[in-house]
């Protein structure tokens, strides 16, 4: 049971993106995080053989999904119809809590939100926990059942600020055209030495769009934000973009 309902607050700003499912259905495309961009503190699992052998295989091309949107039976903190799972555990140490059971073990971790397999039942029921709201689910008899049930989705943030890893996973998976509304999102909610890095990962794609999204970007801050970005970043789009 929930205690509290959508937590009404969380207003999302939706961007126009929708991605593409994979031809094989249940097959998860999994994006890595980007190597100059500095990785925040993302969620570890340990490698055993009380999980399914198929969750490492999944996650060896990366850990950030391309379907992101698992639907529910009832409202989330994230939305009246489904919550979104963010970056996959890659091995190491478990994850752990004090509000979460001993048989509970998470593959995905952001704020008080986790995923993870149950291991008192085999096979491995995937569950849903947000400890802020008191709300446990099992949405999936096992971990395939998981991945099949996952879906394309918007690239979204609420207009409040996010953790480096939600923001960090959508910038991965936005398309140039969702750009513009993460670079509102972070104007209003980041500082320019978080958003740099990514400004200039962008301007460095081989995609052109992305590159002039960079660009308008950098321009815009230019003229009425000059110093919101750092001297050192500044100096590295101007060589970039010249």
């Amino acid at each position: 049971m929930i205690k509290t309902p959508y937590n009404s607050h969380n207003h999302y700003t939706t961007f126009s993106g929708i991605l593409d499912l994979p031809i094989k259905k249940g097959v998860l495309h999994m994006l890595p995080w980007p190597n100059k961009i500095p990785q925040p503190n993302l969620p570890t699992i340990p490698h055993t053989d009380l999980i399914p052998s198929t969750y490492f295989s999944t996650i060896k091309t990366g850990c950030l999904p391309k379907r992101w949107w698992l639907p529910t039976s009832e409202p989330t903190s994230d939305g009246l119809d489904g919550v979104g799972i963010h970056a996959f555990a890659t091995p190491g140490a478990a994850i752990t809590a004090d509000d979460l059971p001993a048989d509970f073990l998470p593959f995905a971790h952001t704020g008080h939100q986790y995923f993870g397999f149950d291991l008192s039942h085999d096979p491995r029921r995937i569950r849903y926990i947000d400890t802020e709201v008191d709300q446990w689910l099992t949405v999936a008899p096992d971990f395939d059942t998981f991945l099949k049930q996952l879906q394309p989705h918007p690239v979204r943030l609420p207009e409040l600020p996010v953790e480096p890893q939600v923001f960090g996973h959508m910038a991965v998976i936005a398309t140039a055209d969702d750009w513009p509304a993460l670079f509102d999102h972070a104007r209003t909610f980041m500082t320019g030495a978080e958003i740099g890095p990514w400004l200039i990962w962008l301007a460095t794609s081989a995609d052109s769009a992305k590159r002039q999204a960079a660009a308008e970007e950098y321009h815009f801050l230019s003229r009425y934000q000059p110093n919101f970005l750092t001297p050192n970043t500044t100096i590295e789009l101007r060589k970039l973009l010249s």
